[in-house]
């Protein structure tokens, strides 16, 4: 197996080496988990016009943000076979810069300064808005997108050489532009990331939660119930989100959101979730008001927030109800825009200021 791989890793180089440039710098995008591709906005288009763009991923999809470069690589991180991980790496001359949406350290490291190359530029884009993921001194730089969220990357990064650059959300431009909402009378109840690890007593009383939150929204609303998990609930088929597919399946108001993007921003009323920082770029899009109904307790910075913007409330079950009868979307959309526009970077611009952003690092100038 492993001489299979080595193998693997030879051709792989030849292939990548075949795709550099000699006339435009080359940028190397890792992609990894399809859900962080549209975190990219219109970038990759954009750096396509003028530098030489090369997408490495581990699943081959043919969508449009493979098309999006002028290479793709297949190339997994690891293998496992027969119970034993192999972990694969390569490095290449002649990269001078990577961008992941990726979290940047992957099993303690192992996707780390010698990824690929051990002399490329590294830029890490967050794939939250507001919290602070992925902070990590494999990276040279991180394209910060929000004012909170920037709080909690210097407090992480503490003595570190990594340069925070107040960049904005690619993914968020591209879910406002996009957006055009359609009356259909849907909620969208999108938990947080669930059934991917754990022992199965917490993940049952996980789903149990899940199935009380949408018995109780079906029973003290006339709404639809859009489900939206976690995409890599649904990628994976795990046990605990199939078998709540199958306890609705012949429920004629629920159903099951596995599309990804934002197109659920433009049929949902407002949106109910457990702490899922989904919540707050579907707020941020659509300026209407999403509701926080925890099974846990929240101790986390955010918790600050979700209470006086994002158009987020803490609800009991007891109230659920009263907190959907009294929303007030018209309120709520000038109290949404309002923190919005305060604390999001460079709102409908990313794209270009992160265009200016990887000119400077690409002539070593930032």
């Amino acid at each position: 197996m492993q001489r299979q791989i080595n193998e693997f890793i030879e051709m792989s180089k030849r292939t990548m080496e075949s795709f550099l440039s000699k006339e435009r710098k080359n940028i190397v995008v890792v992609a990894y988990y399809p859900t962080y591709r549209k975190h990219y906005g219109e970038l990759l288009v954009r750096l396509k016009e003028k530098y030489n763009v090369i997408i490495v991923v581990e699943r081959v999809l043919g969508d449009a943000f493979e098309s999006s470069g002028h290479h793709n690589l297949y190339f997994p991180w690891r293998v496992m076979e027969d119970g034993q991980t192999y972990y694969l790496n390569m490095d290449v001359d002649g990269i001078d810069l990577i961008l992941t949406a990726d979290e940047v350290g992957y099993e303690d490291g192992r996707i780390d300064r010698t990824f690929l190359s051990t002399k490329a530029k590294r830029v890490y884009f967050p794939h939250s808005l507001i919290e602070q993921t992925g902070a990590s001194d494999v990276v040279d730089y991180i394209l910060v997108p929000s004012k909170i969220a920037m709080e909690s990357f210097k407090n992480a990064l503490k003595n570190s050489r990594v340069k925070l650059l107040e960049s904005g959300y690619p993914k968020l431009d591209a879910a406002i532009n996009s957006y055009a909402y359609q009356d259909s009378n849907t909620i969208t109840y999108a938990p947080s990331l669930r059934y991917f690890s754990g022992d199965n007593a917490s993940l049952n009383l996980f789903s149990g939660f899940e199935n009380a939150m949408v018995e109780s929204l079906l029973e003290l609303t006339d709404y639809k119930i859009s489900y939206r998990a976690h995409p890599m609930n649904f990628q994976n088929h795990h046990t605990f989100y199939n078998l709540i597919k199958a306890r609705w399946q012949n429920e004629s108001r629920v159903s099951f959101d596995e599309q990804l993007g934002n197109a659920f921003c433009n049929f949902s009323d407002f949106l109910v979730t457990d702490f899922s920082t989904t919540a707050f770029t579907y707020s941020f899009t659509t300026l209407r008001p999403s509701l926080f109904f925890t099974p846990l307790k929240l101790e986390s910075h955010l918790a600050k927030y979700i209470s006086s913007g994002g158009g987020a409330k803490f609800v009991a079950k007891r109230i659920i109800k009263r907190s959907i009868e009294v929303l007030d979307f018209n309120r709520d959309y000038s109290r949404i825009k309002k923190f919005r526009d305060e604390n999001v970077y460079n709102i409908g611009a990313s794209v270009n200021v992160i265009m200016e952003q990887i000119d400077a690092i690409l002539k070593e100038s930032l």
